[in-house]
C-alpha cells in the first residue's frame, strides 16, 4: 500500500439526492465512487433492503485512509451522495488489512475494521441504517482484547438480534477472539472469548445459527516459523458464548496454505459448507479444490471432504465465496466454480462442479469446463446462484487491459447465454476485489475496484436471471421438440406435427460457438450428423418457425 500523509479531518456529510444509475455502456459502468486524487480501495458488498446494495471501501484522498460507505438502490442510484457516507476518519495505518461488511435481518449494515484511534491498531465496529444513521454512535464500538491488539475482524448478524465480531490478536502466538454485542452495540461478554494453541490461531470466520448462537471457524498454523500450512477447526457456541461441542471439530484432514483464507457458507441447517484450496493427492506440486460440510452437530461428510476434480495434470483454485447453494438445495445441492490452470499457471480457464448435500459429485469425476484452458488468462472472481444454476464473474486480459465478463451455467454446468460470455466491463484498466451480490428479482450486482481514469469503485448489474427455464438469452422454447436420447453419440430430434416442412437447426458448443447449422426437412425424427463433435455440452436451437425450441444435448 502507499505511504500516507498525516490525517486531515473531513466532516461527515450524507447526500440526500440520488445520482448515477445502471447503464448499458459497459465501457463506462455505474460509478460508486470516483476519485481524482489518492485511491478508493478494497470494496465489500452486502445486500440491503428492496434490492439495494451496501458498499464499503477505504479512501485516502484527504491524506489518510477513511472508511466510506454507499448504498445503491435497485436501479443503481447512489443514495448517500457522490462521496458516500464517511463512516470513520479516525487515524489509520499506512496499510489496509482485511475487514468485513454484513447486513442484518433489520436491513442494517454492520461493518467491522481496525484503526489507530487508541495509538495502535485495534478493532471497531459500526451499525449503519438504510438511511445512513449511525445506530452505534458516530464513533462506533471499540472492541479491545485484554493484553493485545486486534486485526482483520469478521462479523455475523445473529438470529436473536445480537452481533458477533471475531478477530486476530497479536499475542505470541496469535489467538482468535470473539465478542458479542447486543442490538445497541453494548458488549455482552466481560472479556472476549479467546482461542489459543501452541502455534498461531487466526483467520476466524463466523456462521450464525438459528438459536442465536454461532459457529466459529478458524485456522491453527502447523508450525511456528516460515510460512507454515494450517489446519482448519470449528466450534459451535450458544447465544451466551458457551461452547456446545465437547471439542473443536477438525474441518478437514487436508491442510491449507499460509496464504489461503477460508470462506464458509451457511448450509441453512445450522452448519456450513466450505470450498478450500489444498494439495492435489496425485501431484504434490499442484493445488486442488475440496468441499467439506460441517453439520449442526459437528459431523462431517468425511475426514477430508469431497474432491471436485480428479485430474492430476491441472491446478485448481477456488473463486470468491467458493460456492453457492441452489434455490432447491435439497434437490440440486450446491455449485462450485474453479479456476483451472496448467502446471506453470501460464494458461487458465474456468470449470464447475455440482455436489449434492451428501457430498456426492453430480457432474462426474471431472469438473465441467465452462471456459477452456488457454493462453488468455481467465480468473473467476465470484459466483451467485440463479434459479437454475449460477452466474460466474471472471476477468480476462493482460496487465492494464483487464476486462470483466460473466457466464451463466445451468445445473449440468452447460453455458446458457449465446454467446456464452457476457461482457460487464470493457474499460482497459486493472481491476481487483470484485464481488457479486445475491440474486434478487432477477438481478445480481457486480462491484469492483478499478484503476481507470478516474480511479475508484464501479458497479454493473446483471439482469434477466429469474427466468425459470434458464434460457433468458434465447428467443423461445417449445414442448413440441425433444431429444430421443440424452446423452447420446449423435442427437435425434423428435418433432411434433405442428412444425412446417423445414426446420432451421443451429448447434452451439459450451462456449457459444457455432458447431453446426443446417435447414432440414421436418419429420417425426430428425437425425443430426454430429457424431464427429467432441464430447461435451451443446445447445440445440430450432429457429425460423412459429414454434422455436431450445434444448441441451450431452455428447458422449
Amino acid at each position: 500500500m502507499k505511504q500516507l500523509l498525516p490525517l486531515t479531518t473531513l466532516a461527515v456529510a450524507v447526500g440526500l439526492t440520488a445520482s448515477a444509475q445502471w447503464t448499458s455502456e459497459i465501457s463506462v459502468n455505474t460509478t460508486v465512487r470516483a476519485v481524482n486524487t489518492g485511491e478508493a480501495a478494497t470494496p465489500l458488498t452486502a445486500d440491503g433492503p428492496d434490492g439495494s446494495t451496501f458498499i464499503s471501501w477505504f479512501e485516502n484522498g484527504s491524506g489518510a485512509y477513511e472508511l466510506h460507505m454507499q448504498r445503491l438502490d435497485v436501479d443503481g442510484n447512489r443514495l448517500w451522495g457522490d462521496a458516500g457516507l464517511v463512516v470513520s476518519n479516525h487515524p489509520q495505518n499506512s496499510a489496509l488489512f482485511r475487514y468485513d461488511l454484513q447486513s442484518d435481518d433489520a436491513d442494517n449494515a454492520i461493518v467491522a475494521f481496525q484503526d489507530e484511534r487508541t495509538g495502535s491498531l485495534d478493532i471497531v465496529a459500526y451499525k449503519i441504517s438504510p438511511d445512513g444513521s449511525f445506530l452505534w454512535g458516530t464513533d462506533g464500538v471499540q472492541l479491545p482484547t485484554p493484553g493485545s491488539t486486534g486485526l482483520a475482524p469478521v462479523a455475523a448478524a445473529l438470529d436473536n438480534g445480537n452481533t458477533a465480531i471475531a478477530w486476530n490478536t497479536n499475542h505470541s502466538p496469535g489467538r482468535a477472539a470473539v465478542q458479542l454485542l447486543d442490538p445497541s452495540g453494548t458488549p455482552l461478554l466481560p472479556v472476549p472469548i479467546e482461542i489459543s494453541a501452541a502455534t498461531k490461531v487466526g483467520r476466524p470466520k463466523l456462521i450464525a445459527t438459528d438459536d442465536g448462537g454461532f459457529i466459529l471457524q478458524y485456522v491453527v498454523n502447523n508450525g511456528s516459523f516460515g510460512l507454515p500450512p494450517g489446519t482448519m477447526y470449528a466450534q459451535r457456541y450458544d447465544a451466551s458464548g458457551t461452547a456446545l461441542w465437547p471439542n473443536a471439530v477438525q474441518v478437514s484432514s487436508k491442510p491449507i496454505s499460509f496464504f489461503y483464507f477460508p470462506q464458509p457458507v451457511p448450509d441453512g441447517e445450522d452448519g456450513f459448507y466450505l470450498a478450500f484450496n489444498t494439495g492435489n493427492p496425485d501431484n504434490a506440486s499442484f493445488t486442488d479444490v475440496y468441499v467439506q460440510r460441517v453439520r449442526a452437530n459437528g459431523t462431517l461428510w468425511s475426514a477430508e471432504g469431497t474432491r471436485l476434480d480428479n485430474s492430476a495434470t491441472t491446478q485448481k483454485f477456488t473463486a470468491g465465496k467458493g460456492l453457492v447453494l441452489m434455490d432447491n438445495e435439497s434437490l440440486d445441492g450446491l455449485m462450485v466454480p474453479m479456476q483451472v490452470t496448467d502446471g506453470s499457471q501460464g494458461q487458465s480457464g474456468v470449470a464447475v462442479q455440482r455436489l449434492d448435500t451428501a457430498g456426492v459429485r453430480q457432474l462426474g469425476n471431472a469438473a465441467v469446463p465452462v471456459i477452456p484452458v488457454s493462453s488468455q488468462y481467465v480468473q473467476p472472481w465470484d459466483v451467485a446462484a440463479t434459479s437454475d444454476g449460477a452466474v460466474i464473474a471472471h476477468q480476462a486480459g493482460a496487465f492494464g487491459q483487464v476486462h470483466i465478463a460473466a457466464t451463466r451455467v445451468d445445473l449440468s454446468g452447460a453455458t446458457v447465454w449465446l454467446p456464452a460470455q457476457m461482457d460487464l466491463c470493457t474499460a482497459n484498466s486493472n481491476k481487483d476485489d470484485l464481488q457479486l451480490t445475491e440474486e434478487e428479482d432477477g438481478q445480481v450486482v457486480a462491484v469492483w475496484k478499478d484503476d481507470r481514469n478516474p480511479e475508484g469503485i464501479y458497479a454493473q448489474n446483471i439482469t434477466g436471471l429469474d427466468i425459470s427455464t434458464g434460457m433468458a438469452a434465447l428467443s423461445g422454447r417449445s414442448n413440441l421438440a425433444r431429444l430421443e436420447q440424452n446423452p447420446s453419440a449423435a442427437p435425434v430430434l423428435l418433432l411434433a406435427p405442428e412444425y412446417p416442412g423445414y426446420v432451421d437447426v443451429q448447434v452451439f458448443d459450451a462456449q457459444g460457438r457455432s458447431a453446426y447449422t443446417a435447414q432440414l426437412p421436418a419429420s417425426n425424427k430428425v437425425a443430426l450428423p454430429l457424431s464427429g463433435l467432441a464430447d461435451g455440452f451443446y445447445t440445440i436451437r430450432i429457429t425460423g418457425t412459429k414454434v422455436p425450441a431450445t434444448m441441451r444435448w450431452v455428447k458422449q
